[in-house]
């Protein structure tokens, strides 16, 4: 009707002032994932980032695409790495306003990794080795354990080599 809208449930639902009809904020899909070639994970860190700071890829679902869609073109178009298949793992509210984040693991056809689209400072292959010494010596840093990249990093250890993220001891 065109009237004031208040918000109302934290935000969860907009009440009309006029008709008294209730909206519903969108929710805007997000992807992240954890992609593996062989015996490495492919991680990518942006310029905004502390030092040493790697992460999982991530990026919006554009309008008519599909979650596998959107995991192979964020992949391809941050690192140039193309994704042979990729499965659900988990999802996580993202308070990047009104998002879900669904996490997925990923297969990689390869490890030619060409950074495209600016958004990434650097993108590089991590063993699980690599991870670990990393983590045990400040060379290198992950999400927070609330985060659903960090989820991801250790559901990958776990899964190729037998490894708890969480004991390590500067994992973080």
């Amino acid at each position: 009707c065109g009237a004031s809208l208040a918000l109302v449930d934290g935000g969860h639902r907009a009440a009309c002032g006029g008709c008294g009809r209730l909206h519903f904020p969108r929710t805007d899909a997000a992807i992240i994932v954890i992609v593996e070639h062989g015996d490495a994970c492919l991680l990518g860190r942006q310029t905004a980032w502390r030092p040493r700071q790697y992460s999982t890829l991530a990026g919006f679902v554009e309008p008519g695409e599909s979650l596998a869609d959107a995991v192979r073109r964020e992949v391809r178009e941050e690192t140039g790495v193309e994704v042979l298949d990729c499965d659900f793992h988990s999802s996580q509210p993202w308070p990047f306003p009104s998002s879900l984040m669904l996490g997925f693991t990923a297969t990689a056809a390869g490890r030619a990794i060409k950074l495209a689209d600016g958004e990434l400072e650097d993108a590089r292959w991590f063993t699980a080795q690599e991870i670990v010494d990393g983590l045990r010596d400040g060379t290198l840093h992950v999400s927070t354990p609330l985060s659903i990249s960090y989820r991801l990093i250790e559901h990958w250890l776990r899964t190729r080599a037998g490894i708890e993220l969480s004991t390590l001891s500067r994992a973080g």
